[in-house]
């Protein structure tokens, strides 16, 4: 390795390029190559560690202008060829070309250092991963990031297998391509400083365009480390912005990077990674909801995070979609509170998600009143005290989705090794480890917020607006409650909550409440200047029935307010079976309120109706972290929510 080291520092240096006197090339099996502060030296604030002229730089401009020693075994230039393939495949298949050329090669002193393509995993990211190591990331979204990855390349290499002279094609393997994206993924920047040195008409182009830095990418990653990128107009170069003291190894910043980054990209983790976190996936329904919204409203995307560098932004990683814009994909981090980069206690940890991504995703959880009366779009902040129902639902579904992924990952740990056995399963282990504490943490983050809003704290009142199914079996008024008690108890067997979810009854108790109190707020004839004969709702039901007649039409518009929506089969199934305990309940009271000639089946669909849109689906806040028995909850929105302007 020393050879190699020497010859490639003299080639860098006779191109132009340039280490800072104190800087030196080392290598160590666990490093690989990367520089150090010369012993006994110092590296000042503001000195430049690394500099690398445009003249070795490694890109699809050099296949532009010809560069290639013999022109053999790929189709070029790519300008105007007839079988087209993206600028970064193009550069895949030449940087195999190079590494195929040997010392023929221009670059062959800087091609040589690179990790060895010829060994059965040359780097150690999770397309080059066996059976054994994959066991580790079953369950996780690095699986699917994986899988994902490996399907594009697969389709870019073959489409690009094509430009190649027939007679080489088997010296271009699918292993070598593997090979030649990983190191691009991993080792690139992207070409946006190039505009200065390039046609115009390509500036827009130059972000999709990775350039291989020699010299450069010899920095590993710390994300402590504070550096400054920078293009000079002819050479690309890294300042150091904090002083070094000798034998210390100098890192680069890659930016922020969560562990499922770094592993796919880099193929190594960080321990107490700062920036860790949990993707989120919405769904494929969920998307085309807020891409249809967004484009409605004209919402815009959320902004970026700005980069450190002076003309070129961040290093590439894979290039996998992830933004959650267009892809429904976001992501949890946990915040620590104590500030030194420790996992806090759940009870005290903050959450933090890209942003936008709760305003975006709250979008996927409008219900058909929400979407028609066009709710202004709020981010639904964690501990809000504005409260809606749609918020709620959110924050709901998130709680959901955490728990859903932790229990992929659990279920997954079967067949498991119990330690991990080379350096590869070592960091997937730790982000299996990671992604479960990050899921539990946040799930049961929002869960304590969703109690303490409906009450569970002894110390924190309940929200009178949420109404669990417990609260429904003890809503006032008392004769309305025995009418309601004594239809549940009859028609579904119990007037345990409890019971009532985990027989899936908990809709239906909710459906034959809202029934019983329209039934209950409907005038009764009594003699002039009698009492009337039945007790007042409490004044937040009543408001919220006036809520609903409001968004939802009263009794002489049942049949044309949701015309739009016809019922489906499982619907009127349902309805039946209501209308039968709403008959069973008057047959056995005659005096029961549900005995009321209104107590029709189409009442009892419109109640299903009201009730699907306005409930959303919690986790179980009597639960433990896994607990999988989900609840419904039913918010008592206010007229005053919706009487903003659009």
């Amino acid at each position: 390795m020393s050879d190699k080291l020497d010859i490639f520092r003299d080639w860098f240096l006779k191109g132009g390029g340039r280490f800072c006197e104190h800087v030196k090339l080392r290598y160590d099996p666990h490093r690989n190559v990367h520089l150090r502060v010369e012993e006994g030296q110092r590296l000042e604030a503001g000195s430049c560690i690394v500099s690398c002229p445009h003249a070795l730089t490694l890109s699809q401009f050099n296949i532009r202008r010809g560069r290639s020693s013999n022109g053999d075994g790929l189709y070029s230039p790519v300008s105007d060829h007839a079988d087209p393939i993206t600028r970064l495949s193009l550069l895949r298949f030449f940087l195999i070309e190079q590494y195929l050329l040997g010392e023929q090669s221009f670059w062959w002193p800087y091609i040589s250092l690179l990790p060895d393509p010829c060994s059965a995993c040359p780097v150690d990211t999770p397309l080059f991963y066996d059976e054994d190591d994959l066991k580790w990331i079953r369950g996780t979204s690095l699986e699917h990031s994986r899988r994902r990855t490996e399907e594009l390349w697969k389709a870019e290499y073959a489409q690009g297998l094509r430009t190649v002279r027939h007679s080489d094609r088997d010296r271009y393997t699918w292993h070598l391509y593997k090979w030649a994206a990983t190191i691009i993924a991993s080792r690139s920047f992207p070409g946006t400083a190039l505009a200065s040195t390039h046609c115009l008409e390509e500036k827009g182009q130059l972000e999709a365009c990775p350039v291989l830095l020699p010299g450069l990418d010899l920095l590993n990653h710390s994300p402590a480390a504070k550096v400054t990128w920078r293009w000079t107009g002819q050479a690309y170069c890294i300042d150091t912005e904090t002083s070094l003291p000798g034998g210390t190894e100098i890192f680069n910043n890659y930016a922020p990077k969560s562990n499922e980054e770094l592993i796919m990209g880099y193929g190594f983790s960080l321990f107490r990674n700062p920036s860790d976190h949990c993707n989120i996936a919405l769904g494929a329904m969920a998307v085309a909801s807020i891409k249809d919204i967004s484009r409605r409203r004209n919402f815009a995307s959320p902004s970026k995070i700005p980069s450190r560098a002076k003309g070129f932004s961040s290093k590439t990683t894979m290039d996998v979609p992830l933004d959650h814009s267009s892809s429904g994909i976001g992501w949890v981090r946990l915040v620590p509170s104590s500030g030194d980069g420790s996992h806090p206690e759940t009870e005290n940890i903050q959450l933090a998600f890209p942003e936008g991504f709760l305003q975006q995703a709250s979008i996927a959880f409008f219900n058909t009143r929400e979407r028609l009366t066009g709710i202004p779009l709020r981010d639904a902040k964690i501990g809000s005290t504005e409260l809606t129902r749609n918020r709620l639902h959110t924050l709901s579904a998130i709680a959901l989705i955490l728990q859903k992924q932790s229990s992929e990952i659990i279920a997954s740990n079967v067949g498991l090794p119990r330690w991990p056995r080379n350096l590869r399963q070592f960091h997937a282990a730790r982000y299996r480890r990671g992604q479960l504490h990050i899921l539990r943490s946040a799930s049961s983050s929002i869960v304590a917020k969703l109690r303490r809003i409906a009450g569970l704290n002894p110390s924190s009142p309940r929200d009178k607006r949420i109404m669990r199914l417990e609260h429904v079996l003890k809503s006032p008024p008392k004769d309305f409650l025995c009418d309601f008690r004594a239809a549940i108890h009859h028609g579904l067997g119990t007037r345990d909550a409890e019971k009532l979810r985990q027989q899936d009854l908990a809709e239906s108790a909710f459906v034959l409440w809202l029934c019983g109190l329209w039934l209950w707020s409907l005038p009764t004839p009594r003699p002039e200047g009698q009492a009337p004969i039945r007790q007042k709702l409490p004044a937040r039901t009543a408001g919220w029935l006036a809520f609903v007649r409001t968004n939802y039409g009263d009794d002489s518009e049942i049949g044309t307010r949701w015309s739009a929506l016809p019922a489906s089969e499982e619907g009127r199934l349902l309805t039946e079976s209501h209308h039968c305990i709403v008959k069973a309940a008057a047959e056995k009271n005659p005096q029961s309120i549900y005995s009321h000639p209104e107590a029709t089946e189409d009442r009892l669909l419109w109640c299903l109706r009201v009730i699907r849109e306005e409930s959303f689906v919690s986790p179980n806040l009597e639960g433990k972290v896994d607990d999988e028995t989900d609840e419904i909850i039913l918010f008592l929105e206010e007229d005053i929510t919706f009487t903003e302007a659009h």
